[in-house]
């Protein structure tokens, strides 16, 4: 699509190659999102990330959910937002309309963030958290599936400039052939949630969900990565993720906190 951003900064290929032979290595596994996150880090300057699903009978899926910062924070926006708030989102029409059109290979799109058309209901509840500076999105259809990256910056680094959206922009083919092949490629889960699992673990990533459901499901951290075919430093990272946007600092807690839900 084209946006009219200037075009004078291109991504620094050079230095991202890296990054980006990380990300096609781990295509389809566990491991992928870390070298995805580095690459819009890198490429961008983001402190946030959250990607979603959005699929058949008007549904939304957090797939990943990063805040080094604030990961609890983060969770919960992801959760709010894929619990319903997602039809409040003044993009949600643009969505809709990718979906019912099917097309597996459309041009992602660039969405700067739409502050005029938000709702204050739809912006106290989704933007206000801390040091929120700035948003846009890259919308990547890819069939029955449309997929929703969202990149947040903070008030440290400031606004989306005009050459930052350049860079990404630059980037997005490069990210929707990765997001569509991984997805596409990726084991589907395999430990059906619980309605009350389902409730409490929705702000969670889909790979932390995984895990926070085989170790309710009796696992060790251990097992659990063998289990997922993740390292078990892997599976370390996802239950630190995990345990912080819940708000649980073992895995009894977690237990409870399920039981409660």
């Amino acid at each position: 699509m084209a946006t009219g951003f200037p075009r004078k900064a291109p991504p620094d290929w050079p230095g991202l190659l890296a990054t980006l032979a990380e990300c096609v290595t781990h295509l389809g596994t566990q491991r992928f999102d870390d070298p995805l996150i580095a690459l819009l880090r890198q490429g961008v300057g983001i402190e946030q990330c959250i990607l979603f699903a959005y699929s058949g009978r008007d549904t939304m899926e957090s797939l990943l959910v990063d805040n080094p910062r604030y990961p609890k924070v983060a969770g919960r926006l992801a959760g709010l937002y894929a619990g319903g708030l997602f039809r409040q989102d003044p993009n949600y029409p643009r969505l809709r309309q990718l979906l019912e059109a099917s097309t597996e290979q459309a041009s992602a799109e660039l969405m700067p963030m739409p502050t005029e058309d938000m709702s204050p209901a739809y912006r106290s509840n989704l933007f206000a958290f801390p040091d929120l500076a700035d948003k846009v999105s890259v919308v990547i259809p890819a069939g029955a599936t449309v997929y929703y990256l969202n990149l947040y910056r903070d008030l440290g680094r400031g606004p989306f400039r005009p050459l930052d959206l350049a860079r990404l922009e630059a980037l997005m083919p490069l990210l929707a052939s990765l997001i569509r092949r991984h997805y596409r490629q990726a084991r589907p889960a395999a430990l059906p949630a619980s309605h009350e699992e389902a409730e409490v673990l929705a702000p969670l990533s889909a790979r932390e969900r995984q895990l926070c459901l085989s170790l309710l499901r009796g696992h060790t951290l251990k097992t659990a990565a063998a289990e997922l075919d993740i390292a078990l430093s892997t599976a370390e990272t996802y239950r630190k993720r995990a345990y912080a946007k819940l708000g649980v600092r073992s895995k009894a807690r977690l237990v409870a906190l399920c039981r409660k839900g």
